[in-house]
């Protein structure tokens, strides 16, 4: 855990180690449980935190024994992970670390944060790692210097932002010149509009996070069934997914039953109580980068929607 390299995010002011806290500047951020805490847990991500502690290694690939999520940074990346070896690499949104667990593996060294307390999962399912620094902070003030990172990843969390323009500038100002920015992001496309399942986001999203995990697990145990009664029926599969309010993903990974019930759990949790869910066009991610002035970048249809692997 490198404790020393952190500023105020406000003044870049070093912070000192006072007893259990991060001094300097405008910021004094507790250390709790090893980890330093630059906002309070209760906040826009709450949900986010409680579904990461509730299901801390559902999509680890060394809990799966499947490598869906090295693959998934691979195809981002499109270049071998061992260039990840001694890196500087900040994780901006780092759940219950599934993606953390791929960085380490590749000999990075890593910084890990969530707006969240899905930071406690990741400890615990990352921690101790002499590579690994974790904190609890803001993807919009970042507590590091510019141009600290030689490689910045944010996989499956802009669209989650209260800004996705005002989170890649913060990121782009952490990373140093000639390094590499690797994020994904929801497209946007007219199923958005046309799927039943807003609805239910729109309600569940205003239910207290403990209430949403009920409601969530139990519209599982509804649909799941008939997902999967109807498994071998791609045009039934599209049909339900316009109806129903869960995420299925028979045919997509190579998992027994009792996981994929799992992994619906918990995507159905993540697509049904997040505060903000931006969706982007092709033209206008682009245009993110264009703006922030990467001197090349590549949009191409992956992970969440889009994918962009862009060079400052």
């Amino acid at each position: 855990m490198d404790l020393d390299n952190f500023v105020c995010p406000y003044t870049k002011i070093p912070l000192t180690i006072q007893g259990l806290k991060l001094n300097g500047g405008n910021t004094s951020a507790s250390i709790v449980n090893g980890i330093p805490r630059f906002v309070t847990s209760e906040n826009y991500a709450s949900a986010f935190g409680l579904q990461w502690n509730t299901f801390p290694k559902t999509q680890f690939d060394s809990f799966t024994g499947q490598p869906i999520s090295e693959e998934r940074l691979s195809s981002a990346f499109n270049e071998p992970l061992s260039e990840l070896n001694q890196k500087r690499v900040l994780e901006a949104g780092s759940g219950a670390g599934r993606f953390t667990e791929v960085l380490l593996k590749y000999g990075a060294k890593v910084y890990s944060f969530d707006f969240s307390d899905a930071v406690d999962a990741n400890g615990k399912n990352n921690l101790p790692n002499e590579r690994l620094t974790l904190f609890q902070g803001d993807i919009r003030k970042i507590p590091f210097n510019d141009g600290f990172f030689d490689i910045v990843v944010c996989v499956g969390v802009l669209q989650h932002t209260p800004s996705t323009f005002e989170s890649l500038k913060e990121l782009t100002r952490v990373l140093r010149q000639g390094g590499t920015l690797i994020c994904d992001h929801y497209k946007y496309h007219l199923g958005v509009f046309t799927s039943l399942y807003i609805p239910y986001w729109f309600l569940i999203r205003k239910l207290p996070p403990k209430l949403q995990l009920h409601v969530t697990n139990r519209l599982t145990d509804i649909f799941f069934p008939i997902h999967w009664y109807f498994r071998k029926s791609p045009s039934l599969q599209r049909i339900l997914r316009r109806i129903s309010p869960i995420n299925f993903y028979f045919g997509q990974f190579n998992l027994p039953k009792n996981t994929l019930y799992e992994w619906s759990r918990l995507d159905t949790h993540d697509r049904n109580t997040d505060f903000y869910k931006h969706h982007v066009t092709k033209r206008r991610f682009e245009k993110f980068f264009h703006d922030l002035k990467y001197s090349t970048f590549k949009v191409s249809t992956g992970g969440t929607g889009y994918v962009c692997k862009a060079i400052k």
